[in-house]
């Protein structure tokens, strides 16, 4: 076939390998979603495998996007028949299918992080526990580590042996009830429950094993203990598992990511296939082989060694700055000396990665003032603001009325005259009843616990007459009703705050997305609209078309290449992150350096600065380990002091950490 020939001999072999289980080792830029759309359509197209029998799973919607255009060229329409997307689109689709089992009725609502912080601060509130003691961000992170690590409730009590465990597993029992009553689930539900699913149901585990003849994962190097347990069990009846992964790029340990899923694989899966893919086709070879110098002084690594055909190309330069304003003011004119000198060369080409999303403040200051478009990805996020979130809810109180977290933030939202009192009087209904809000405030007006014409009764009144048209017209078209409707576009329309301009073209905005959804998937439902914005990550805001330089995280970019690549913040503390340093994690951030130096095609700076505000403080810094740690041949510095041994700079380290 034409997309086998284009393919390099280990390449083919992993594209075309038989059954069974079958580890490929794709280093950065080797070409592996072009390895695993071919392998997809090889199965489709000369094995006869139906498209209803693979399952695909990648770690972003844009990366499970990419494979399914490039599919849709190979072997048609029949792409939509197979499950292709993140590990929580293939858990959320199960849940789904099974919803008699896994939920209580209706339609589910996916919780993001905000929601879910709400709701551990409102059981907070009920079970007396004062945030000065355990913040309640501790507690959430406690919670969605414990799912990462497919931990249950009662599991997690058990193993419970200090106040923080034990105040997190009071917190944990009442969270996963108050998700069952309001059908809502959070992104560890995603995988925990299918698993809970199928554990527990032989002839459901029987179904989806039948189904699933042949299963891919993307990205191996970063699963975490529930989606290694929910592959492990899809797979047990054909065992035709082909993984597809990195250990040197394994950057989420912080969030639960095992590194030992892919490092023990063959272990796990005996007589599992091994193939190497170790050619780099995006970068020239100072810059690959600057990224391999670093990545081998890991010791938990498989072995494998990148190289490249391409031309030699320019060193990496490092650039030793006074400050972060000097830091930015470099940037910003060396992008410019590039466009000068070549025409071709545009906007979108460059890119700044940095450790932490505060750093992207002075970047964004200096390129507003210069006139250089810019694209911040992970910063405040359209779906993140107000008016947009607050839309939202009442379109998920709508699919869901039992979900009483979004339900209650719809109910005075534009102020309705709804008091303290008339909620608290519903909240006793509730308990009383055992009801959902909805439920309680429908029964309270039944009831004529409130006076007819009131804000209560009108209320109910028109989110109940939402609800009956909810179904009746095109999503976009329903969106666009329930804002005059519900009162919430005069609401913004009468301030006269200087945003108001804005918060309007927002909500117009998001009724234009939703109708270029529905053009994209026109029998879809709002519940499949609010799924697809849950289901979004940082990395499915960029898009390469837009000429902008790009600002965002290193763990951001994971998956993306540049031919431009500033690497900035390279200092002890910050890059590696001081909590690596003090948790002997070094060699995840070394592992996130790798991956930063290996986005960057063409050229590539890395950049630290000798000074840099914290507050209102100015620290001196210490440049990073990993510049020391690149070998001199392929490395141009330009230092603010005459440059001493590796040695003695790596003993300064030593004494700023001990001070």
């Amino acid at each position: 076939m034409p997309f086998l020939r284009s393919l390099n001999p280990l390449q083919l072999k992993a594209a075309t390998h038989g059954d069974g289980p079958l580890l490929v080792l794709a280093g950065a830029g080797s070409g592996k979603t072009k390895v695993l759309t071919s392998r997809i359509a090889h199965l489709v197209i000369n094995k006869k495998v139906q498209p209803g029998g693979i399952l695909a799973v990648t770690f972003t919607n844009k990366a499970a996007a990419e494979i399914k255009e490039r599919l849709q060229a190979l072997i048609g329409k029949s792409t939509g028949e197979m499950c292709l997307g993140t590990f929580h689109t293939a858990g959320l689709r199960i849940l789904q299918e099974e919803a008699k089992q896994a939920v209580k009725k209706g339609k589910l609502t996916i919780f993001d992080d905000e929601e879910q912080l709400l709701l551990v601060r409102l059981i907070m509130s009920e079970l007396s526990l004062d945030e000065k003691d355990v913040p309640s961000k501790m507690i959430l992170y406690e919670i969605n580590l414990a799912k990462n690590n497919n931990t249950g409730v009662e599991e997690y009590r058990a193993a419970s042996d200090d106040s923080l465990s034990r105040t997190t597993a009071a917190v944990y029992s009442v969270y996963q009830k108050k998700l069952k009553s309001m059908n809502a689930v959070d992104f560890g539900d995603l995988i925990s429950e299918p698993i809970r699913l199928l554990q527990s149901n032989p002839a459901i585990l029987d179904k989806y094993g039948s189904r699933y003849r042949y299963i891919l994962v993307d990205e191996y190097q970063d699963t975490n203990i529930s989606q290694y347990t929910l592959t492990r069990l899809l797979a047990s009846r054909h065992g035709n598992l082909c993984v597809v992964g990195d250990p040197d790029q394994s950057i989420y340990g912080w969030r639960g990511a095992s590194l030992k899923n892919i490092l023990n694989f063959r272990e796990d899966y005996p007589g599992a296939v091994v193939i190497k893919l170790e050619q780099n086709y995006r970068s020239t070879k100072n810059i690959l082989s600057a990224a391999n110098s670093v990545i081998r002084n890991n010791s938990e690594r498989l072995d494998k060694t990148l190289w490249t055909g391409n031309h030699h190309g320019e060193a990496v330069h490092y650039e030793e700055c006074l400050n972060e304003y000097q830091e930015a003011r470099f940037v910003v004119n060396r992008t410019r000396k590039l466009m000068s000198e070549d025409a071709s060369i545009k906007y979108r080409d460059f890119v700044v990665l940095y450790r932490t999303n505060t750093q992207s403040r002075t970047f964004e200051e200096l390129f507003f003032e210069e006139g250089i478009p810019y694209n911040i990805i992970g910063g405040f996020k359209f779906f993140d603001r107000r008016e947009i979130k607050d839309t939202l809810s009442y379109l998920k109180a709508i699919v869901n009325p039992d979900d009483s977290l979004n339900f209650l933030r719809i109910i005075n939202v534009p102020p309705r005259g709804i008091g303290k009192a008339a909620i608290e009087k519903v909240h006793s209904i509730s308990r009383d009843f055992d009801l959902s809000l909805y439920e309680s405030f429908r029964k309270a007006v039944n009831d004529r616990a409130f006076s007819r014409g009131g804000g209560v009764a009108d209320f109910m009144e028109t989110f109940e007459a939402m609800r009956s048209e909810s179904s009746e017209m095109p999503i976009h078209e329903f969106t666009s009703r329930l804002l005059i409707r519900t009162g919430y576009l005069a609401f913004w329309d009468a301030k006269k705050t200087e945003d108001v301009d804005e918060r309007l073209k927002n909500l117009d905005g998001l009724v234009a997305s939703i109708k270029n959804y529905e053009v994209n998937h026109p029998r879809s439902t709002i519940a499949d609209y609010l799924n697809l914005v849950a289901l979004m990550s940082d990395a499915d805001g960029f898009n390469e078309k837009h000429n902008k330089v790009t600002l965002m995280t290193i763990h951001s970019a994971k998956g993306l290449e540049f031919p431009y690549v500033f690497l900035t913040g390279l200092e002890e503390g910050l890059f590696p992150h001081k909590r690596s340093i003090e948790e002997e994690t070094v060699e995840e951030e070394r592992r996130l350096c790798y991956v930063g130096m290996t986005r960057a095609g063409r050229q590539l700076f890395l950049l630290s600065a000798k000074n840099r505000s914290s507050g209102k403080e100015t620290n001196l810094q210490v440049r990073s380990r990993f510049i020391e740690e690149i070998d001199a041949e392929y490395l141009k510095k330009n230092e603010l002091e005459p440059k001493g041994t590796a040695e003695e700079h790596m003993e300064k380290i030593r004494r700023l950490l001990n001070s």
